[in-house]
């Protein structure tokens, strides 16, 4: 897959051009629409990734279209959530995803804005409250059985913890592994952070 070569080549990188590429590479699965969310913890002591988020991931995140939040920022860390507001406002619409978000403390009556705000609250207050889960696009079922800290077995661990439907769970595990994928190697042949955000975005946004 050239993981090797492409952390070797990112790490060879430095200022826009080498957060661009980290951002490309660690969002890839929002840009090309197959999840609603994705955070991200910007690490304080690596200086070169922290000041180059501050000087230039916005403009970045804005410039291929998504948007971001920042759940937590304390001494070592900053956590951010990164969304696209179109796929997030969808996914969390649907009566099973109200239902469960209302049983929280969530409004019935509220735009995924304002989701998200009452998210942040929850996070500065639980540090990482159960329902991210949702937000991130993981089945409400397997987020339900993680917060209530099933007996069941877990039927597969890799992007999530799966409880339920590994069949379908398998196949977005493998959806995603081809994203990534064709990200590193579309990556690999040159192109830039917004020419392959670009790409990544034709090639299989239509298409989730």
């Amino acid at each position: 897959m050239g993981y090797s070569s492409f952390y070797n080549k990112l790490n060879s990188m430095e200022g826009k051009e080498y957060i661009e590429t980290f951002l490309a590479y660690s969002l890839s699965l929002v840009i090309a629409g197959a999840k609603p969310a994705a955070t991200l913890s910007i690490k304080k002591t690596n200086i070169k990734l922290y000041n180059n988020w501050n000087t230039y991931g916005p403009t970045f995140i804005k410039n291929i279209k998504l948007n971001y939040v920042e759940l937590r920022d304390c001494s070592d860390a900053t956590v951010i959530m990164v969304y696209d507001e179109s796929i997030l406002e969808k996914h969390l619409s649907t009566k099973y995803s109200m239902d469960f978000l209302i049983n929280l403390g969530y409004s019935s009556d509220a735009s995924a804005a304002d989701h998200i705000n009452t998210l942040k609250l929850r996070y500065e207050k639980y540090h990482c409250p159960h329902e991210l889960g949702l937000f991130l696009g993981i089945p409400l079922n397997d987020v339900k059985d993680f917060m209530e800290y099933t007996t069941k077995e877990c039927l597969l661990c890799k992007y999530w913890k799966v409880y339920n439907d590994s069949n379908i769970a398998q196949a977005i595990f493998n959806k995603y592994d081809e994203i990534k994928k064709y990200t590193i190697n579309t990556l690999l042949k040159g192109n830039t952070s917004h020419r392959l955000a670009l790409i990544i975005k034709n090639s299989f946004y239509e298409n989730i």
